[in-house]
């Protein structure tokens, strides 16, 4: 197979990372390498935080290239589960500018999309990451499209879920620089049978609720997700899904068992509880960024829900152990 060059990558990773999304970001390329017999890539390892070393669950990742190196990678992963330390983020981010001034693809994984928008690396992007940070992004990259997906490839930069979507996001990015050819083999190397579009949902279960297969409660829901700052009033929402309120109200009973009224609350208590558990917001900015107009309003509808206040909900989270793996609610 001719290639026009070797390509080089780097996995960027910070503390406590998962090994899974770890592996399987790289395993295209090094089944690339593989099968068609030649050095297509390299792949080097470098801690995020030289203070804090790529670890999880006493295995070691190896660290393979430094911030001091000056060496210009062609893709770089920036693999981040929980935040970088204040006094690491200056080195590591004129790094990235560095190498994005160079000419590299920029990739962040997980919660690493959050670094890249705070490096103003984001500007102008449409992006996703993990959906814990996903509130969190969208503070951050205010200007730019944010979605929850599985990841997003715009231009010289991609945002990625992490996880098993760590694969998919890998296998395109292959195809993209490599071609079909290569990318087939490669497929069938890795058993890869089922490619998931970038576009398919993180979460398939949202406050207890399936994603609904009816296309007026899904367009009904997209539109309550996207409203939950400022809330439309459900002649709306049923406007724009094409439908009557009653009707509506009709296909929400059938399917759900509930009403819209009761879902859109849930989404907009949804998006609270993740501001409160993954941003550094003030309680009363999770209140407004979820619609509530007055901190009682916020305070009722949460304390109906979840039984204690906000301020409970963050201080309790706070208190379980981050060991190993992420905080979930």
């Amino acid at each position: 197979m001719e290639v026009e060059r070797k390509r080089s990558i780097a996995l960027v990773i910070g503390r406590e990372p998962s090994l899974h999304t770890v592996f399987l970001s790289i395993e295209p390329f090094r089944a690339a390498n593989r099968v068609s017999e030649q050095a297509l890539f390299s792949i080097d390892f470098l801690p995020a935080d030289v203070e804090a070393p790529p670890t999880s669950m006493d295995i070691a990742l190896p660290v393979t290239g430094s911030f001091d190196d000056s060496r210009k990678y062609d893709l770089i992963f920036l693999l981040v589960t929980y935040d970088v330390a204040e006094a690491a983020k200056g080195r590591l981010f004129r790094w990235l500018r560095r190498q994005s001034a160079a000419g590299a693809h920029l990739c962040g994984v997980d919660a690493g999309p959050l670094l890249l928008a705070e490096a103003g690396l984001l500007d102008g992007y449409a992006a996703t990451c993990h959906w814990t940070g996903m509130a969190s992004l969208r503070e951050f990259s205010a200007p730019s499209r944010i979605v929850e997906q599985l990841y997003v490839i715009d231009r010289n930069r991609s945002t990625c879920a992490g996880q098993a979507a760590s694969l998919d996001h890998s296998m395109t990015m292959l195809r993209l620089i490599c071609g079909e050819a290569l990318y087939n083999l490669v497929c069938n190397e890795l058993i890869y049978a089922a490619p998931r579009p970038a576009e398919v949902r993180q979460r398939e279960i949202v406050n207890g609720q399936p994603f609904m297969v009816n296309p007026v409660l899904s367009r009904a829901q997209r539109i309550m997700e996207e409203t939950v700052e400022e809330p439309l009033e459900m002649e709306a929402v049923a406007d724009r899904c094409g439908v009557s309120v009653r009707e509506l109200q009709y296909l929400f009973k059938r399917h759900l068992n509930t009403s819209p009224k009761k879902i859109y609350m849930g989404l907009r208590l949804q998006h609270a509880k993740e501001l409160l558990l993954y941003s550094s917001m003030s309680i009363r900015e999770t209140g407004l960024a979820c619609g509530f107009a007055t901190p009682s309003a916020y305070y009722r509808a949460f304390c109906a829900v979840y039984r204690k206040s906000p301020q409970e909900y963050r201080k309790d989270f706070a208190k379980k152990s981050t060991m190993y793996g992420r905080n979930l609610y």
